[in-house]
């Protein structure tokens, strides 16, 4: 299931939903004020792992041992 970010349009609050498909009818309502004039939101992906230099140095989950 994808999730998706909204911004309410009413009272500003940014909140995610998880949907079965991007064809969900389903209304979309904001947690806080309950309005459905909500849209949207553009989402900045996640970035994960250590960086060295603008490089990635490790993309192994696994625990390093200590020496």
């Amino acid at each position: 299931m994808p999730i998706y970010e909204y911004q309410c349009n009413d009272c500003g609050e940014r909140f995610d939903k998880w949907l079965r498909s991007m064809d969900c009818a389903e209304a979309t309502r904001c947690p806080r004020c309950g309005s459905q004039r909500v849209r949207k939101a553009v989402s900045v992906p996640g970035k994960s792992g250590s960086m060295s230099g603008g490089t990635r140095s490790d993309s192994s989950c696994a625990p390093t041992s200590g020496g």
